[in-house]
């Protein structure tokens, strides 16, 4: 076993955010810029520099409707050249790829030169166009991947699969889109969070068997070159050596499962404590999901500049990841961030907060119909999006609750921010209390305590009925140890605090509803 202290995890799939590299000149990226675009032209088609380096470039979803092969090689550009800024900070022991990402993980650890890398996604693209079926898609599931398996065999249908498991929580099915929609209603009527993903292709299914085949005859003549960095891979379930069949490997990707969450399990036992995703696809909430005791940093662009670590909250258990407040710009020194900027932050806000990849959170979904956000959740939402923008008493006005979508949210908060009265600021600036993951922490010594289990038995996202058998009698005796414990006093009264499945899920209506108890 290698000694393994910092992971650098590079996204697929919603690893694309227009405007990426928007603020960021530097060589080592537009090396990576400029190969892309060469290769692009190489099979006839336009460069993809333009879709991350302008602001106003097509979005995901409009590259899936219009050009899903630029949007495959910009996920990958965008993968590589994260990668190289988050260098310039830090070394990693292991590099991890998420789906499509291994193309770009073997990029930079060695094994494929760059303008290789890039052609081997551009063929792959290629064999997806020609001999991918058009009636498939993807589902995400707020299940285990061992449940989600059993709504797939329900199903029984022989192209649909279990795709990705991403967290305890979060799985991800593939398949024909008739199979895929039944999923979705199966997990509706158990109650499970389903959401349709923007996605060009059923990817990891095997639906995709005749592209895989095309690929594999595509890449023959593409070299491999020994590794010069550690790779793990979430499909071959393990780490990679120079004599294995790295083609062979990707070309059997596009129909095999992805096992993210057992790989960041594994990586965390070898002694990995420091994860840094290379962009902004919600791969750090996953891995706080995943393992306890971790520190998580990504590559981020901020407002006027690119930063090569933007800490998330390090969590002590797999909890629901709560966003970090930002402190509210002075109005007298700081510009106001353009709605595009505030859209990019209320998408990964409502991801982190819903457990979803950032591309399920699109700018037009509609927040109740397709994203289940009922009028509870909602409420909820505002509360955290109210203490991230610093909103203070703007955000009673009924008009936040009434936006029907993120695009309409955005819009509202950049017009009213930084109207708020300065003591409103200083406010919403101030700590909030103990964060979720402290709460979390005090929970289950209080349930451990009280049941006579050791503590670490409770986990965050163990079922308090299925997994720790505590029924609805003695959830209500719990919960009037946890008011007395916290000074909820009449919130706890609150139907929502029994209704919560989890401890992850119970420390995080606690923190959002008293966030200054304790």
């Amino acid at each position: 076993m290698m000694a393994v202290e910092t992971v650098f995890l590079l996204p697929g799939q919603g690893g694309y955010t227009p405007g990426l590299f928007a603020d960021d000149g530097s060589p080592e990226v537009r090396e990576v810029l400029d190969t892309a675009d060469r290769i692009a032209a190489e099979f006839g088609r336009d460069g993809v520099s333009h879709l991350l380096t302008r602001p106003d470039a097509p979005s995901a979803a409009d590259l899936v409707r219009a050009d899903s092969f630029a949007l495959q090689l910009a996920v990958f550009t965008a993968a590589v050249g994260s990668f190289r800024i988050a260098e310039r900070q830090d070394t990693p022991d292991v590099v991890v790829g998420h789906s499509m990402g291994e193309i770009a993980a073997l990029t930079v650890a060695g094994a494929f030169s760059l303008a290789d890398g890039a052609r081997l996604v551009c063929h792959r693209s290629e064999a997806l166009l020609a001999h991918c079926p058009a009636d498939g898609g993807m589902v995400a599931l707020e299940l285990p991947a061992a449940r989600a398996a059993h709504l797939v065999g329900a199903v029984a249908d022989r192209g649909l699969a279990v795709a990705v498991s991403n967290a305890p929580r979060q799985t991800v099915v593939s398949g024909p889109d008739e199979a895929v929609g039944v999923v979705a209603r199966l997990a509706g009527a158990m109650g499970v969070q389903a959401t349709r993903l923007n996605a060009p292709f059923p990817f990891h299914s095997p639906m995709l068997g005749v592209a895989a085949h095309a690929f594999g005859e595509a890449i023959t003549g593409i070299r491999q070159h020994p590794l010069r960095r550690a790779v793990y891979s979430p499909v071959a379930g393990g780490y990679l050596q120079d004599d294995t069949d790295l083609k062979a490997l990707l070309v059997r990707q596009l129909t095999a499962p992805v096992q993210f969450m057992a790989a960041v399990r594994e990586l965390h036992a070898d002694g990995a404590r420091r994860f840094v995703e290379c962009g902004r696809a919600g791969l750090s909430g996953l891995v706080r999901r995943s393992v306890p005791e971790v520190d998580t940093t990504r590559t981020a662009r901020t407002r006027g500049a690119e930063t090569a670590a933007a800490p998330a909250p390090a969590e002590s258990a797999p909890a629901v990841p709560v966003p970090v407040p930002v402190p509210v710009p002075a109005p007298a020194t700081a510009s106001r961030p353009s709605v595009a900027e505030v859209l990019d932050e209320l998408r990964e806000l409502y991801a982190s907060a819903l457990g979803y990849p950032v591309e399920v959170i699109t700018g037009d979904a509609d927040l109740e119909a397709d994203l289940g956000i009922d009028s509870l959740k909602r409420a909820e939402m505002l509360g955290k999006v109210s203490a991230h923008f610093g909103l203070g008493e703007s955000a009673v006005d009924g008009r936040f609750v009434a936006q029907p979508t993120l695009a309409d949210l955005a819009d509202l908060i950049t017009s009213v921010q930084g109207t708020a009265p300065a003591e409103e600021a200083a406010e919403a600036a101030a700590p909030a209390g103990p964060s979720v993951a402290e709460v979390l922490d005090e929970l289950r010594e209080l349930y451990a305590s009280a049941l006579g289990y050791p503590v670490e038995v409770i986990t965050g996202d163990a079922d308090l009925e299925a997994d720790l058998g505590i029924d609805s009698l003695k959830r209500a005796e719990m919960l009037g140890k946890v008011s007395a414990h916290f000074g909820l006093g009449e919130s706890a009264v609150d139907g929502r605090f029994v209704a919560q499945p989890t401890l992850a899920d119970l420390a995080d209506l606690i923190t959002s509803v008293q966030p200054s108890a304790r």
